[in-house]
């Protein structure tokens, strides 16, 4: 990925459905597209059914979105270079069934989380 393409993105991890319609200049209809014909990014939908994206992905749809406007490819080309430059296609598509919650393991992390939060607090208040 370009230096360029990458200052782009704000840092965070995770992007709402509208702010990387936002940041690449897409249609929602187009993500939708990219998301089934590459097969590369796969956001997560929440409850609501209000979609995620992780910053890997808004760096794939970036590139997407350059290598089909400015460099001109193909579909198939795009794929390869996909495969060149960000590994494997997701296997999330490629499951039968999620991972069964673990709820005491979710219980663990909250509570690191929140000792973590608990430091920062102190951290802020020095």
């Amino acid at each position: 990925m370009t230096e360029m393409t990458k200052s782009n993105i704000p840092e965070k991890l995770t992007f709402r459905r509208k702010e990387v319609m936002q940041l690449a200049k897409l249609d929602g209809r187009v993500l939708d597209y990219w998301e089934k014909e590459f097969a590369f990014f796969t956001p997560v939908t929440n409850q609501s059914g209000e979609k995620f994206y992780s910053r890997r992905d808004v760096e794939i749809i970036m590139k997407i979105k350059e290598w089909l406007g400015r460099d001109k490819c193909d579909k198939n080309k795009i794929k390869e270079m996909l495969l060149q430059n960000f590994g494997e296609i997701d296997n999330v598509q490629n499951t039968s069934a999620p991972e069964p919650l673990d709820r005491e393991k979710v219980k663990r992390i909250r509570r690191g989380l929140d000792e973590i939060l608990t430091l920062l607090a102190k951290d802020d208040k020095n």
